[in-house]
């Protein structure tokens, strides 16, 4: 048998026991139980609640990738100009996705270790006044950055233009209150702070961006990525558009029960005390943060530079033979520059944090590191 390591990565985090045990749950008929349709119900509503959001809300079946190409396709179409507000990997796939779906990307950008300030996305609309859509990703967990969703949705909202932001590495994990921030398509999954497996993504859709969806020239291309058959269907008929995954939704509705059960503010709480912990002692280890300023850090990511003379595959690969603790590297133009540690969900515990960082050190230190003055 594998020996048990310590997941310390951005998701998929750690899975607590009673969801574990949820989704061993007898395997009912989703499109047939009575039950099975109350729970999700039950389910959205309390997402809903978490993002801070009374729009239609629905759990597809798929990664959390599934929800950001939903989103695209839905309200994107042929030259369709859509700004792609980016500061690093995936505000980029959603520049790749745009055109995908033959719209044009207007970008604004910042490097990957900073955000996009709101006048530079204010500039970007006033230049282009047909934009009606934009993108934009709260957390980028490849950079360990966080920007601020309130001035974005509220530029955005000034200039009639429909917000999409993936909010997957945040919701859950810091206070979100998506009506008031002006998000018309929030986006989530299952498998970062809610600590359930991967497998579900969560969307929601304001009755703006259900207009321009309803209004398009074309049909949306793809079927299971067409959210009008979830409106006409789930909503209309309480049908669903396709069997559901049931043990993952048994795991996620776990996860938002016990993540009730703690409470949002004390969750949040425990997100922040252990992000201050882990960058706290990162720095007396002699490591330095990625982003450029710390109030852009994430409470659920810490994105680390590697230090000089360390190979960060070999930093990694130490970290789980002599210590059982697995750590992330990045992606994109930061593989094998930056190293980073999720202390989202069930890993933002301190002890879970020590024990990673102690790693993390002896690591560092077996391979030659001296932290510099």
């Amino acid at each position: 048998m594998m020996k048990k390591s310590l997941l310390f990565t951005p998701g998929p985090t750690e899975v607590p026991p009673p969801i574990l045990k949820a989704m061993s749950s007898p395997i009912i008929n989703p499109d047939l139980d009575e039950n099975f349709f109350s729970l999700y119900e039950a389910l959205c509503r309390k997402i809903g609640k978490v993002a801070g959001t009374r729009n239609d809300l629905f759990v597809l079946a798929g990664e959390g990738m599934v929800a950001l190409d939903s989103a695209v396709a839905n309200l994107v179409e042929k030259d369709d100009q859509v700004l792609t507000i980016s500061s690093g990997v995936f505000g980029d796939g959603f520049i790749d996705m745009v055109t995908r779906y033959g719209g044009k990307a207007v970008e604004v950008r910042e490097d990957y270790d900073k955000i996009v300030s709101p006048s530079d996305i204010e500039r970007a609309l006033e230049k282009n006044p047909n934009i009606r859509v934009a993108t934009f990703v709260h957390c980028e967990t490849p950079s360990g950055t966080v920007a601020n969703l309130d001035l974005v949705g509220k530029v955005c909202n000034d200039h009639d233009v429909i917000l999409i932001s993936d909010t997957v590495s945040t919701l859950g994990g810091m206070p979100l209150n998506v009506d008031n921030s002006h998000v018309d398509v929030c986006l989530g999954a299952s498998q970062k702070c809610f600590s359930a497996p991967p497998g579900l993504a969560t969307i929601s859709v304001s009755k703006r961006a259900w207009d321009k969806i309803e209004n398009r020239k074309e049909k949306v291309s793809s079927f299971y990525l067409d959210l009008l058959e979830w409106k006409n269907s789930w909503l209309g008929k309480r049908v669903f558009p396709y069997t559901q995954s049931v043990s993952d939704i048994f795991g996620l509705n776990m996860a938002l029960d016990l993540f009730l059960k703690e409470s949002a503010s004390s969750a949040y709480k425990r997100h922040e005390r252990v992000a201050r912990l882990v960058r706290k002692r990162c720095k007396e280890i002699g490591i330095e943060l990625f982003p450029a300023s710390e109030d852009i850090c994430s409470p659920t990511v810490t994105a680390l530079l590697v230090p000089n003379g360390i190979k960060e595959e070999e930093l990694r690969s130490k970290m789980v033979q002599k210590y059982s603790v697995i750590i992330a590297g990045s992606w994109g133009k930061l593989a094998g520059k930056v190293i980073r540690l999720g202390h989202m969900g069930y890993n933002a515990y301190e002890k879970k944090a020590e024990i990673t960082l102690d790693a993390l050190e002896k690591s560092l230190r077996s391979l030659g590191f001296q932290k510099t003055r």
